[in-house]
């Protein structure tokens, strides 16, 4: 009977294990999503865009802070007039108050909402990306909770059924 030797077989590296270090975060951050199925827009002035659960994210540029990370949702509630501007404010501040790391705020006649973190690396942030993405739509589900709630309030004052 012939001695067989134990061959040990090294695993396969992920794809985010092959990024280099001289790679620019932005590269970086495009070769992970898409390692992770998402499908990334690259815009030279604005940053990277991708879609998740019907909305649309961004990761704009950062330059001049490589630690700096900015998940973004914008446009989720359009403003349509002063008195719905008015709620929103009071709205965002109700969220802001309780949310996790997510901003909620106006931006002209919409609302948005984001995720600004420090991360020692692109790998460090897309780690966390699973729960970021989580907490931008449980503040965006709290935020329109109480935007509908005040316009039913309103509804109900008026005597509107």
């Amino acid at each position: 009977m012939t001695e067989q030797k134990a061959v040990k077989v090294a695993r396969p590296r992920s794809r985010t294990a092959v990024v280099k270090e001289a790679v620019s975060p932005m590269i970086a951050l495009r070769t992970m999503l898409e390692a992770h199925g998402f499908s990334v827009q690259d815009d030279p002035e604005v940053g990277l865009s991708f879609m998740f659960e019907g909305g649309q994210y961004y990761l704009p540029l950062q330059s001049g802070d490589q630690e700096f990370y900015h998940l973004l949702f914008p446009n989720f509630w359009a403003l349509d007039s002063d008195e719905e501007y008015g709620r929103a404010l009071f709205a965002c501040d109700a969220v802001n108050r309780e949310a996790k790391l997510v901003k909620v705020h106006t931006a002209k006649s919409d609302v948005w909402a984001g995720v600004e973190a420090l991360h020692a690396s692109p790998e460090a942030f897309i780690a966390q990306l699973p729960r970021y993405l989580v907490l931008v739509q449980e503040a965006v589900r709290a935020f329109r909770e109480v935007m509908l709630a005040a316009l039913e309030e309103i509804e109900v004052a008026a005597g509107v059924s």
